[in-house]
């Protein structure tokens, strides 16, 4: 699974559950009996999804289990009952889905699109015509890094300087050469473009070896809380025309707003843009269900956003949107229609 998995640990997510809000509506705090294995019904009629999600120790299967959790407490009402499975990933999940050993599944937004289409290690299996899109979840952008003292303000400012955009087949370097093929520039545009691990990035970038570096959002916080209490670093934006272009050609990516005050006391929002996660389904997976699974997020979507910081960002407005590559699922488009998220 991508690095924008950012790790978390299970007892912070039930911590986080809890502090939800003292309100009956909030969202109760999660066991495992009521999320891997539901109890059974005596009625046979009832729907049973079953969700692919990602390592134990990772954002989405803590995700899963809360929508898992919200579905299965009003299971009596709507017929329709939850367990999720963790897994190795997007392109297992997206292969899993396909061969109908899950009902949903999560996976990254340009696996997605790669998924749909056939192409990049699907290419072989051909394109999945069925899979439908549920709703997008987290963006993980990718960071541009300068010294405090940097005059650099904007990424054009970076001509003729010495860059890192982490190594060459890193997804962040990925990323880098979409946004570069749209702006016409090359490693020629630099002074030198320099690959290195990100840790790496960091101390080049402290000492002044390099003018940028780049990171993914969902690393960050790791690396800055490694960094010398003399070493001052700033985030500059990565937006405009030439972003609107990239995601444009590649519909996989999307923006994404790191918060002030979020990373390095920044006094102003950082715009960017990068890959995200999204939440994927077959066309023949029950609209009725795939229905109430947007509704109850949506319904809960306070104490849904709660659960861990990557989630905090979400918009309502963006979950039938942003990053999704691929139609929709019919029970989603009802829902967002009805909550007038869609038109």
């Amino acid at each position: 699974m991508s690095r924008f998995l950012k790790l978390v640990h299970l007892s912070c997510f039930v911590s986080l559950l809890a502090a939800c809000g003292e309100s009956t509506e909030s969202i109760a705090p999660i066991g495992l009996e009521n999320v891997v294995e539901p109890a059974p019904t005596v009625d046979n009629k009832n729907t049973h999804l079953f969700i692919g999600t990602g390592s134990v120790q990772g954002v989405y299967f803590p995700i899963g289990g809360v929508i898992c959790r919200l579905l299965n407490r009003d299971k009596v009402r709507h017929r329709i009952r939850c367990s999720l499975e963790s897994t190795g990933g997007s392109v297992y999940n997206l292969k899993e889905l396909r061969a109908g050993n899950f009902d949903l599944v999560f996976a990254q937004s340009d696996w997605q699109f790669h998924a749909y289409h056939g192409t990049s290690v699907f290419e072989k299996d051909g394109p999945n015509s069925d899979l439908r899109a549920v709703f997008a979840l987290e963006a993980d952008p990718i960071i541009l890094l300068v010294k405090q003292d940097s005059s650099v303000e904007e990424f054009d400012e970076l001509a003729g300087k010495t860059v890192s955009f982490g190594y060459t087949r890193s997804l962040q370097h990925r990323i880098m050469d979409d946004f570069l093929a749209v702006k016409q520039w090359s490693s020629e545009n630099f002074k030198e473009v320099r690959p290195m691990s990100d840790s790496k990035q960091l101390v080049q970038l402290c000492d002044g070896l390099i003018d940028a570096g780049l990171l993914l959002s969902s690393g960050l916080n790791d690396y800055l809380a490694e960094l010398p209490s003399d070493c001052a670093l700033r985030m500059v934006s990565i937006s405009g025309h030439s972003v609107d272009e990239v995601i444009q050609r590649h519909p996989y990516y999307r923006t994404g707003r790191i918060p002030k005050g979020m990373y390095l006391n920044a006094a102003d929002d950082t715009e960017s843009f990068g890959l995200g996660a999204t939440f994927v389904a077959s066309e023949s997976t029950s609209p009725k269900a795939i229905y109430h699974v947007v509704k109850e997020v949506v319904e809960n979507f306070r104490d849904f956003k709660s659960l861990h910081p990557s989630l905090s960002e979400l918009d309502q407005h963006e979950l039938s949107n942003a990053g999704i590559s691929i139609p929709l699922h019919p029970g989603a488009i009802r829902y967002y229609k009805e909550a007038r998220l869609l038109k």
